[in-house]
């Protein structure tokens, strides 16, 4: 589904526009971590929110394939109010291939993301939160006129 031209830097409420795991009984929050796969060619994105409905103004939001020639990662934290990541990522999504993820947080602020590849996992983000937000919902969206396939594993404990 694509969610329009939305994102944490200039969509005021963005949550409203993201898919909440929650809404499927999917509470990835409370092991601190999901497994999942997308086919999008750009603009993919997970939101990691203080709200299990996803509905605050405090949340960390991840970019797979944006900015110039959808090369890059962010990571943004509460409306871009606080650190913003951007690596370089060429190819780190795929218009024919699902590619699989894991993200994970710390209750510390420890957020990392790896990427499944031929060779193992490369780490895409590993970036600590000097203050970091109690993460309790999970939502994830496509944008910006991208179209996306989401595979999610859930392990119910």
């Amino acid at each position: 589904m694509n969610s329009g031209d939305v994102d944490a830097i200039i969509t005021q409420n963005v949550y409203d526009y993201y898919t909440s795991l929650s809404s499927y009984h999917i509470f990835p929050a409370q092991n601190r971590s999901i497994k999942f796969s997308v086919k999008a060619c750009y603009a993919a994105f997970i939101l990691l929110s203080a709200a299990v409905g996803l509905n605050s103004p405090d949340f960390y939001e991840i970019c797979l394939g944006g900015g110039s020639e959808y090369s890059y990662t962010f990571l943004r934290r509460k409306y871009n109010t606080g650190e913003t990541l951007g690596p370089y990522t060429p190819g780190i999504i795929n218009c024919a291939a699902h590619l699989t993820f894991i993200l994970s947080w710390t209750v510390v602020g420890r957020i990392t993301l790896t990427k499944e590849t031929d060779n193992g996992t490369e780490v895409v983000i590993d970036w600590t939160d000097p203050t970091p937000l109690p993460i309790h919902g999970v939502g994830v969206m496509t944008a910006w006129g991208a179209e996306g396939i989401w595979i999610l594993e859930h392990i119910r404990k």
